[in-house]
């Protein structure tokens, strides 16, 4: 029962440091305004993490297994332009929902840890999508024309716009969004005889 509840308030603890992290920074996040998010004492968030360094190496944490996560769904065997479908329109899903994740990308962005090989989420990403594209380009499911690496990135400009994207405006939901962006990114990938 214990370990439960230490359990479900470390929990609390983390996605209120996700939310101040994501919105406001590494810079601009304040032990003060993590415990204030709760309804908890700073002494009682410093009881349980001694820093804002270990908060955010806590998300940074989660990011690294969620990202490990998706990509270990993509075997060598299975066919590569699915799997770019799926991933990309995953990480799409999983930005938008997860708010430790993205506060795990924003304090990358913010220049915390980024320096730690553990931490690498977005060359992690990156190599992964060209991993897929090398072995597409090479099966002829897509146009060799383009850099692996160009198209990855690409690719994970789609993903991370979907907090930004006009989808709000259209209705459409983020994997909706990720669905339409990347039908017309693999239209346009497409090997010239595909596509006549």
């Amino acid at each position: 029962m214990k370990q439960d509840r230490a359990r479900r308030t470390r929990e609390r603890i983390l996605d209120a440091a996700a939310q101040e992290f994501a919105a406001n920074g590494y810079v601009h996040t304040t032990m003060q305004g993590v415990a204030g998010r709760i309804g908890m004492t700073k002494g009682a968030l410093y009881g349980r993490f001694d820093s804002k360094e270990a908060l955010a190496r806590a998300l940074l944490g989660h990011g690294r297994a969620k990202l490990d996560e998706l990509r270990a769904r993509d075997g060598p065997e299975g066919c590569p332009l699915r799997a770019l479908r799926r991933f990309t329109v995953e990480l799409s899903q999983c930005l938008h929902q997860d708010v430790r994740l993205r506060a795990a990308f924003r304090l990358l962005l913010d220049g915390t840890e980024a320096d730690s090989p553990s931490y690498r989420l977005v060359e992690l990403l990156t190599e992964h999508l060209t991993g897929l594209i090398v072995r597409a380009q090479d099966r002829g499911l897509l146009s060799g024309e383009h850099a692996p690496r160009d198209i990855g990135q690409l690719l994970l400009a789609v993903a991370f716009s979907v907090q930004y994207a006009p989808f709000l405006l259209s209705g459409r939901g983020s994997g909706e969004w990720a669905e339409f962006a990347w039908g017309r990114i693999a239209r346009s990938l497409a090997p010239a005889e595909a596509v006549s």
